[in-house]
């Protein structure tokens, strides 16, 4: 670790050889946010230590191009629409939401008693500032999204309209809720500052930069001026450190080191309920809303659709979960249950049957396959297992480890034939999640006319949640039975936390594998 906040390297460095005499030490059991108590025992000057396995190479959210990194800046920049820990749109900034009858526009109601850290006003402009910003930033990720926005126009000043191109931006509310919909004041954007290591008073957050180390480490503190969010900036500050070894972060969190960390492979998920039952620290489980699959390119052996169909018949999600000690809930669908886009009827085309597959790849002729995974990571295990699911079908299965802040990219620039990731992350809304996966860099859908065609009709501003999902369910139907992503199980991310700290049941994004801070406390 090159750079670190106040003394917490100290602390990491005594974690490893700690760690075997604390096995059996530490505090209680599981803490809720019940169990906050009045606001009276609320600490304000405690500073949470957290560590994370990911970093955060820039602190602008329109340059922010990871789930992780966008985490470091919820605390920095307030977003237009936020969400719950189960996944629900809730007001930010934004109060309320609509679209007109016809669909031609999208109104915000903005909060009035909103303030920038650099004392500049939230408003109408404010929001018409930042989405010019996002559409026209050399780099910038919200220019997908925002291009279906044609302009921005103020009904009043605290009323943002923004009107669509037609047929589009059912996914906007959705959107707001990560770093797309993050407010950075209209004064940085007017003087053109750059807020890739942290501007003073660029967020409207209840904390401010005080340090930022790229990929390694952020220190915050809480801004001087009056939180509009009374839940939020219950702490002095936050300090943020990357840590890519679960196990010293376990460690840390046992031997006080950390206040708060996550872990998600098969080991470390075990041991930290182990550890949690005799006292060490508490932890809190919940399933990851990304799937954990097989990504495939129709190329090679695999533009026979029949054998990317004896590739998804080969596959035992049974025998993955029993790897992740049961920790990796076979799913084989694309939505989560809870979601208004999921259909509980719909079967999955391909369930395990390794006599069927055999079949079809000695039909084939055989299969030569070169499947990518990202060394060291929770794809390692699970792929050296596929790798002989599908050897005992008859296809040759050549393994390509590569570092695994390369997979995502690279495959989606084509560079792989197929991949295990978990990088199947349902999105809030359906539409983003269709752009993204299905019709996008992915190319889950194998360019079906009929999915292109639904993909249109179903993301219609003008239609309800009702009308829109039956073609969702089609959708998820037709983009199956291409067998170009077949999905496996719901890994589980375990939140590690002390006794100190409230909140950490309800963190919002931790499905996601990251995590929204803005709420979580310390007790005195």
């Amino acid at each position: 670790m090159k750079a670190c906040c106040k003394g917490l390297c100290h602390k990491i460095v005594i974690v490893a050889a700690a760690a075997f005499l604390l096995a059996g030490c530490g505090g209680g059991g599981p803490v809720g946010v019940a169990d906050a108590g009045p606001a009276g025992e609320w600490d304000p000057d405690a500073v949470l230590e957290v560590g994370f396995a990911g970093g955060a190479k820039t602190l602008d959210p329109y340059l922010q191009d990871t789930l992780g990194g966008t985490a470091f800046l919820t605390v920095l920049y307030d977003r237009l629409i936020t969400v719950d820990s189960e996944g629900n749109l809730v007001p930010g900034l934004a109060e309320a939401w609509s679209f007109a009858t016809d669909g031609t526009y999208l109104d915000l109601s903005l909060r009035k008693d909103v303030t920038f850290n650099d004392g500049a006003p939230f408003d109408a402009a404010a929001v018409a500032a930042n989405i010019e910003r996002g559409k026209t930033l050399a780099g910038s990720v919200a220019a997908p999204v925002f291009r279906n926005i044609s302009a921005v126009s103020a009904v009043d000043d605290h009323t943002a309209r923004l009107h669509l191109v037609p047929g589009t931006g059912v996914e906007l509310p959705g959107a707001f809720t990560t770093n797309l919909g993050m407010m950075i004041s209209p004064k940085v954007i007017a003087e053109g500052v750059d807020v890739r290591n942290g501007a003073a008073g660029a967020g409207s957050g209840a904390y401010v930069v005080s340090e930022f180390v790229p990929s390694e480490s952020l220190t915050v503190t809480r801004s001087s001026r009056t939180y509009w969010d009374p839940e939020g900036g219950k702490l002095a500050g936050l300090e943020i450190t990357t840590i890519p070894e679960a196990s010293t972060r376990m460690n840390g969190v046992q031997t006080g080191a950390l206040d708060l960390t996550w872990v998600s492979s098969a080991s470390e998920s075990v041991q930290a309920q182990e550890n949690a039952a005799r006292g060490a620290f508490n932890v809190d489980k919940v399933p990851f809303r990304s799937v954990l699959g097989i990504n495939v390119r129709a190329r090679g052996d695999m533009a026979d659709p029949e054998l990317r169909q004896a590739l998804a018949y080969a596959i035992d999600p049974d025998e993955i979960n029993a790897l992740f000690s049961g920790n990796c809930a076979p799913f084989r669908q694309m939505y989560p249950a809870a979601s208004w886009a999921n259909d509980p009827s719909l079967d999955y085309p391909y369930s395990f049957d390794p006599e069927k597959a055999a079949r079809l790849v000695a039909k084939g002729g055989g299969a030569h396959l070169t499947l990518t995974f990202g060394a060291g990571s929770n794809t390692e295990k699970p792929a050296n297992v596929i790798q002989s699911q599908l050897s005992e079908a008859g296809f040759d299965v050549e393994l390509n480890a590569v570092p695994v802040t390369q997979v995502e990219p690279r495959y989606m620039a084509g560079d792989f034939d197929a991949s295990v990731s978990n990088a199947f992350v349902p999105k809030a809304d359906p539409a983003e999640t269709v752009t993204h996966f299905v019709l996008g860099s992915y190319g889950h859908s194998n360019g079906n006319p009929q999915i292109e065609e639904l993909a249109v009709r179903a993301a219609n501003p003008t239609l309800s949640q009702e009308e829109r999902a039956p073609m969702y369910s089609q959708i998820w139907d037709l983009t199956l039975k291409e067998a170009m992503f077949v999905p496996i199980c719901n890994q589980t991310n375990v939140t590690v936390f002390t006794n100190k700290v409230v909140g950490a049941n309800e963190i919002p994004w931790v499905d996601l594998g990251t995590f929204d801070l803005r709420h979580v406390g310390m007790r005195k």
